[in-house]
């Protein structure tokens, strides 16, 4: 790569990272993470079992490259070893993050990565749709973007040549290299995204070799392997020469298949959709997923909606990389700089309105997630009636990042949860100190799994769907399943401990605190988290309402947000995209 194409393991691994949706890794650092050796292995097994390969072919009597070669003889063979295309060190950069080696592959010293500008990824950054960014990635004159052009073609024209030969269509190599890779697009999908006819003829002029079927498949008119149909995604079956829908996926709902179809409510941040049988389901479509005015609008839009109709329920979820990245940030930091805290006030509780409208809707509303699940987010989740969460969720209050206080709701539920695990005799206190613990040092669950650990799902309403594509489908199962015979919940009455629990809960902070297990200001914003879920600076334990936890969580977070120190942390993560400790 280096050599016909002058780029660097760390532009090679940035171009085929996120920009071409290959997540979390690119090709380099792929390797170290399968392992050197590993890869050498399984390149051989290739070429002593599939001689007649058109790829064993050119590699087959190809030497290993130098610098392969001396990572095996050094044994750096990656992750496992401590290094390989890339070391760790224990060193620490002017901002404090671990220095990190990238190899050198032509004088094969480790040097310390740099930060990469390239010309393809910049026109990424600039263009979401992924058919649109695709096409204008492969179509720049520079070598980063003929490596794109090259890597894709290659891989569609190989992909192609694979069947009839290790299968008879073409899903099911699709789903084998989203599965195994973790790619968001399969060969054919990108393929796709380009054109047949001209994918085929861009290949076709790179000397890749495209197989009769294909050619067929343009002669008879055929512009897509996949087309969506009455509400089904389906697959152009070679046999038959017609679409058919993909097998197993009769059932899975995927929304861009209603997109030809008028939703039921729109706008710049939401689309509520008619999924059958009488349930909607309220998708996020701002950037990230992010939780601005709009998705607010668009929540109360679905309830009224819902109530007022023959509608039996409402699926929270999306298709997304993730479920959301949590509240619109940029938007809180720009009011708060301006210092319209009663701008900030109607923005909070409108959405702790929202939330509690979601709780006590008449109709069931189940929430759907994966991938991220932050603050906002979990907010949502927690006030619905039930949750569906694909097992790779990643869920967790994490505003303490911020120099905030989760403010809507959250801190609320969580007191909630805590009053409702009560029971006669319980010493209470250290199940106080947990629910701190999660929220105060912004703890996120590493899987849909540890949320019940953490106590952002709860076993007797939530549910964790394996597989991915089944999470909106099952989520609609249970607004079915709830929507029988179903009753909203009553307001409740929660228990707080008050000055007693609250001074046990600050003494344990304090230990945190000469631990350093976090700084001043962490402290100081833990002891708002700790005051709320006490109910304030009450004389004793008493039964306070929801609404009363929800003004006081409001307050501490207006508080919070009118220290400089939280509006750094709010300007800082904006920036760098990692959170600030001060």
């Amino acid at each position: 790569m280096t050599e016909k194409y002058g780029l660097s393991i760390e532009e090679v691994d940035k171009i085929t990272g996120e920009p071409l949706a290959w997540p979390n890794t690119g090709s380099y650092r792929l390797l170290d993470l399968v392992g050197l050796d590993t890869s050498v292995k399984v390149t051989k097994g290739v070429i002593d079992n599939c001689p007649d390969d058109e790829f064993v072919k050119i590699i087959k009597n190809k030497p290993v490259h130098k610098a392969t070669q001396f990572l095996l003889d050094n044994n750096y063979l990656g992750d496992k070893s401590g290094q390989g295309f890339y070391k760790k060190t224990d060193q620490r950069d002017e901002k404090g993050g671990r220095v990190i080696l990238a190899l050198d592959l032509n004088t094969l010293e480790y040097k310390p990565t740099q930060k990469v500008m390239i010309p393809v990824v910049g026109i990424a950054k600039k263009v979401e749709i992924m058919d649109k960014r695709l096409k204008e990635m492969m179509a720049s004159d520079e070598n980063s973007g003929h490596f794109v052009r090259d890597l894709i073609c290659g891989i569609i024209a190989y992909a192609s040549n694979r069947i009839p030969e290790i299968s008879d269509n073409i899903y099911s190599i699709d789903n084998a290299m989203k599965a195994g890779y973790a790619w968001t697009y399969g060969p054919f999908e990108f393929w796709d995204m380009i054109g047949i006819a001209e994918g085929a003829a861009i290949a076709k002029n790179l000397g890749e070799v495209i197989p009769a079927w294909v050619e067929q498949m343009i002669k008879d008119g055929v512009t897509s392997f996949y087309k969506i149909e009455d509400g089904k995604r389906k697959y152009y079956d070679l046999d038959s020469k017609s679409y058919k829908v993909i097998p197993g996926t009769e059932l899975n709902i995927h929304l861009d298949n209603y997109r030809t179809v008028t939703p039921v409510y729109k706008n710049s941040e939401c689309t509520i959709h008619d999924i059958g049988d009488g349930v909607l389901c309220f998708e996020f479509t701002s950037k990230s997923n992010a939780i601005g005015e709009g998705i607010g609008q668009g929540a109360l839009e679905a309830l009224n909606i819902a109530q007022n109709g023959e509608w039996k329920g409402i699926v929270i979820g999306n298709n997304a990389k993730n479920f959301t990245v949590g509240a619109n940030l940029m938007n809180v930091g720009m009011v708060a700089m301006q210092k319209d805290f009663a701008k900030l006030e109607e923005m909070v509780n409108a959405f702790q309105q929202i939330n509690m409208a979601l709780r006590y809707a008449p109709i069931p509303v189940v929430t759907a997630t994966q991938g991220y699940v932050f603050g906002g987010g979990c907010e949502i989740l927690m006030h619905t009636d039930a949750a569906v969460c694909h097992a790779e969720s990643y869920i967790g209050l994490v505003e303490v990042g911020v120099g905030l206080i989760p403010g809507g709701g959250g801190t609320k539920e969580f007191a909630v949860r805590a009053s409702e695990s009560f029971f006669e005799g319980d010493v209470q206190i250290p199940t106080l100190v947990e629910k701190l613990k999660v929220i105060a040092t912004a703890t996120v669950s590493t899987s849909a799994y540890e949320g019940f650990k953490n106590g952002y799902l709860q076993h007797d309403r939530d549910i964790v769907e394996i597989n991915l594509n089944k999470v909106l489908s099952t989520a609609k199962a249970k607004v079915l399943s709830l929507a029988q015979n179903y009753n909203a919940p009553i307001p409740k009455e929660v228990t707080v401990l008050g000055r007693g629990g609250l001074g046990t809960l600050y003494t344990a902070l304090n230990e945190f605190y000469l631990g350093k297990y976090m700084s001043a200001y962490d402290l100081e914003i833990a002891k708002k988290v700790a005051y709320v879920l006490c109910g304030g600076d009450l004389t004793g334990q008493q039964k306070v309402s929801e609404q009363y936890l929800l003004d006081i969580e409001r307050e501490a977070f207006l508080q919070l947000l009118g220290n400089q120190k939280t509006l750094d942390r709010i300007q800082y993560l904006l920036m760098n995209n990692k959170p600030l400790r001060n």
